[in-house]
């Protein structure tokens, strides 16, 4: 295991294992550093306890969905040869919203148990491709990004077995800010992870839309920690301004004694958002 200091003093287990790099000569010294890698990359799950793309396609795997899965690597990277560290996934991303990339060369991976998946992008079928066991579960497509939506269906003996739509986020960039739970107990010991996204009206995740976040508590509360799933950055947990990863960040919130909490939430060209925490 390695262990790196971090930036406020706290130390990390196994900072940048799992990590994808590009153009790089894998074997040379001066390309093992971690800086500034701060956590790990891989596994199922980030580190705001989202499911990463390897997380659905070990479900398909284990033959628990039966409906195909959808990841796209990541466009600005397409034609640059990926160097994979010990434990790495594709650097991939769930979602078809790849602003700036119009009429640009995509990859797209399709993780499905069927004979075969076909790929539509607008309505327009980029083609078919065998899946399954034989092909590691994985179906890959290139194509030409365009925004609209993108399907993949999968077949069996010809038939429809499963299929996945990804709508592009349009439109003005909101904030959106959910808890996982509005009532908890007056106890420093009882928190409330409070996650922010940015999205459209539809709910359509902007994931290349990324920018600084801030956070404002009132009441009988604390930010415990505030930050994003950013594996490699100099921002750290304990400031109340982080910029969002993949269009999305998490909060902390730590009740000091019973009573209203609220936490507002601000970005750039984003009307502010606020929720409120009941402390009982």
């Amino acid at each position: 295991m390695e262990i790196l200091p971090g930036r406020d003093g706290t130390i990390w287990g196994e900072a940048g294992i799992g990590r994808v790099q590009y153009d790089v000569d894998s074997s040379s010294p001066s390309n093992q550093g971690m800086y500034p890698w701060i956590t790990g990359w891989c596994g199922d799950i980030d580190i705001l306890g989202n499911r990463r793309p390897v997380s659905y396609y070990r479900e398909i795997v284990f033959g628990l969905r039966t409906a195909p899965y959808i990841a796209v690597q990541r466009p600005e990277h397409y034609s640059k040869k990926a160097s994979l560290s010990n434990w790495s996934w594709s650097d991939s991303v769930s979602s078809w919203s790849w602003s700036g990339y119009e009429s640009k060369p995509i990859k797209v991976e399709v993780y499905a148990d069927a004979e075969e998946v076909e790929l539509l992008v607008n309505g327009r079928s980029v083609g078919k491709a065998e899946a399954g066991e034989g092909q590691r579960f994985i179906a890959e497509f290139d194509t030409i990004y365009e925004a609209g939506e993108i399907t993949a269906v999968a077949y069996v003996s010809g038939q429809e077995t499963g299929r996945m739509t990804l709508h592009s986020a349009s439109g003005a960039v909101m904030l959106t800010v959910e808890a996982d739970r509005t009532e908890i107990a007056a106890s420093d010991s009882d928190l409330a992870f409070v996650m922010i996204s940015l999205k459209d009206e539809q709910g359509n995740l902007f994931n290349t839309m990324d920018r600084k976040v801030s956070v404002m508590i009132e009441g009988p509360g604390l930010i415990q920690g505030f930050g994003s799933a950013n594996p490699a950055t100099e921002e750290n947990y304990f400031e109340k301004e982080h910029t969002t990863f993949d269009g999305k960040a998490l909060a902390v919130v730590r009740p000091t004694d019973a009573g209203v909490i609220t936490l507002t939430v601000t970005a750039e060209g984003c009307t502010p958002q606020s929720i409120t925490i009941n402390a009982q």
